[in-house]
């Protein structure tokens, strides 16, 4: 199953939606191969594979984008260091450079400073709601977005800056979170 997913994953983000659908039937042919199914859907739901989108797993459903640190724990060793090693340096380093100018000095990748941990943020909201929170947090905050209120209440009313960030700035900036989460990495500024 691992193997046929790394041929049939698309090299474009405009080829997902085929490449699910293959999956899915796919998925489909090898449930109903075995009489077991309780079993098979957990073997399945637990082959994850190494995409150019990062961590994807198989699931009853479809496949789902795992983040990097859950990925990690169904991955050998190997397997953890060759997604690592596809993980573009160049973009992590800009990442970096941007976090720590625009981002350390509230917050840290894996614990609270002034504002809340970054680790898992993928997870926690989609990156369309992360791109409108970091260039405007107070225009989700008084329409009223339920998640963006939430925080705001959560650290003491204190509205985020709004950032001049670029998409592609926001998403290395992602990247460079997800490859520090759960390592103990954590950027903040120097506290007396």
């Amino acid at each position: 199953m691992k193997n046929l997913l790394e041929i049939i994953m698309p090299a474009s983000l405009t080829a997902v939606a085929g490449a699910i659908a293959v999956c899915l039937f796919t998925l489909g042919d090898y449930l109903s191969a075995s009489p077991n199914l309780s079993e098979n859907v957990t073997a399945a739901a637990d082959s994850v594979v190494a995409t150019p989108y990062g961590m994807m797993r198989i699931t009853a459903t479809g496949i789902e984008r795992l983040p990097d640190s859950l990925a990690i724990k169904y991955m050998s060793p190997a397997d953890s260091a060759q997604f690592f090693a596809r993980q573009d340096p160049a973009a992590v380093a800009a990442g970096d450079a941007l976090f720590k100018s625009n981002c350390a000095q509230c917050h840290a990748v894996n614990e609270v400073v002034v504002g809340p941990a970054l680790a898992g943020i993928r997870k926690r909201r989609p990156e369309t709601w992360i791109r409108a929170w970091v260039k405007n947090s107070g225009k989700l905050v008084a329409r009223g977005d339920e998640y963006a209120v939430k925080v705001f209440n959560q650290y003491q009313q204190q509205q985020m800056p709004s950032f001049q960030l670029s998409d592609q700035e926001i998403s290395q900036i992602l990247d460079y979170i997800e490859t520090h989460q759960g390592q103990g990495v954590a950027y903040a500024p120097a506290r007396p």
